[in-house]
C-alpha cells in the first residue's frame, strides 16, 4: 500500500493524525502530510505516493476514510 495527501484539498481536521499519527502530520497552516515522505519530494502526488509499513495500513485506511475532506489518497 503507499498513500499520498491532496493538500490543497485539506480542511486542517487533523482525524489523521489521530488514526494514524506515525504516518501524518500537519504544517503550520495545519495541512495534513505524510510524515514518511522525503523532504525533497512530499508525499503530494500519485507520483511521490510513499509505501506505508504493514503495521501502520490499518491505521492510514481508517484516516482516509474518517477525512472529511477525503483528501488521502490510497495506491495499493
Amino acid at each position: 500500500m503507499k498513500v499520498w495527501v491532496e493538500r490543497a484539498l485539506c480542511q486542517g481536521s487533523e482525524l489523521c493524525i489521530e488514526a494514524s499519527g506515525a504516518v501524518f502530520a500537519t504544517d503550520d497552516a495545519y495541512v495534513s502530510f505524510v510524515k514518511l515522505a522525503d523532504e525533497g519530494a512530499p508525499a503530494a502526488s500519485a507520483d511521490h505516493a510513499v509505501v506505508v509499513p504493514d503495521e501502520h495500513q490499518d491505521g492510514v485506511r481508517v484516516a482516509a476514510q474518517d477525512c472529511p475532506a477525503q483528501c488521502i489518497r490510497i495506491v495499493e
